[in-house]
């Protein structure tokens, strides 16, 4: 096997940690391939860095809708792939892309009718971690897939750039680090930054010496300043690349946030981490790997997977209901775990 393209237009940051167990798995597999990735412009930079990525092929979509087919198709034709590893979970474009570039090999999952554009394909499966989801598609090429562990790809310089951030803002590498993420882009997932304010000062007061970080992308810096002055944080959010986050994260004992991708990078470089989750399903898109906790209640609406709470009495009671007491405890717990 020469040339494999792996399409996964997912667009999230969170998509591409979950997915690297599966491109390592390709990669020693054909260890003497060249590995492409078709995905969104979103995430192209963080997966140009990626280590079992050759290269890049963006899917910009703005030109529109067939007009930019026409273009990928020939763009994807002229590389001459064996193999097609379709691994987005439900898009029809990712299977019609490589079908008309003519790739002889192309695998994926029989969802919305593009089996017929895969020469081989399997049932979609909804009830397992993502990061399975995207294994179990290997198994159609006799891969094992038993290395599920994640990974994250920042160097020792994005760890040099943490170190120097941190002691200018007053952090000694003897200090406790918190890392506290208040967004995530969908509102319906989101806590109160209320409740995020009452658990930073309740563990600041329980664990002395600890310090809370914030982070986060550059849009969520409104979020941040709604937090009361009087909290003794350190504003972070916008202030790393996504691997100097990965660093941040590392750095960090414990990382609360809610479902987003800043969670994933968490639990890819082994920081214990305290997910809220409301309007997704925990068993798709929990922090993997051990150590970690996640905190959700029995509302019976979710996990609905929507962008909108259509609850019109008590809109996003799924994260209202989260108690700002047990997160206290179990950021407490992970703490002295």
């Amino acid at each position: 096997m020469q040339n494999i393209l792996v399409c996964q237009t997912g667009g999230w940051i969170g998509d591409m940690v979950l997915l690297t167990p599966a491109l390592r798995a390709l990669k020693q597999t054909f260890s003497g391939s060249r590995l492409e990735l078709l995905l969104r412009p979103r995430v192209a930079d963080l997966m140009g860095a990626h280590p079992y990525v050759d290269d890049c092929i963006v899917d910009e979509k703005a030109e529109g809708r067939y007009l930019s087919l026409s273009g990928l198709v020939h763009q994807i034709r002229d590389k001459c792939f064996d193999l097609a590893v379709v691994l987005h979970p439900t898009s029809f474009r990712n299977a019609l892309l490589p079908f008309l570039a003519r790739i002889p090999s192309r695998i994926g999952t029989n969802v919305s009718g593009r089996g017929l554009l895969l020469t081989k394909s399997c049932r979609d499966r909804t009830n397992i971690h993502e990061v399975h989801r995207y294994l179990r598609v290997l198994r159609l090429l006799e891969i094992d897939t038993a290395s599920d562990g994640l990974e994250f790809w920042h160097t020792d310089t994005d760890r040099g750039f943490i170190e120097n951030l941190l002691c200018v803002e007053g952090v000694s590498r003897e200090d406790r680090v918190i890392a506290v993420n208040l967004g995530t882009t969908w509102t319906t997932k989101r806590w109160g930054v209320g409740n995020f304010a009452e658990v930073i000062q309740q563990i600041t007061r329980l664990v002395q010496g600890t310090k809370i970080v914030l982070t986060g992308s550059p849009a969520e810096q409104a979020l941040a300043e709604t937090l009361p002055t009087s909290l003794p944080t350190i504003n972070l959010i916008g202030k790393t690349s996504i691997l100097q986050l990965g660093a941040l994260l590392e750095r960090c004992e414990v990382c609360l946030t809610c479902d987003s991708g800043p969670m994933h990078i968490a639990a890819a470089v082994r920081t214990p981490t305290v997910a809220l989750f409301g309007p997704t399903d925990p068993m798709r898109h929990r922090p993997y790997g051990v150590g970690h906790t996640v905190i959700e209640k029995p509302v019976w609406c979710r996990p609905c997977y929507k962008r909108s709470c259509r609850l019109q009495d008590t809109p996003y009671l799924c994260m209202q209901e989260i108690g700002t007491s047990e997160v206290v405890k179990a950021v407490e717990t992970r703490l002295y775990h």
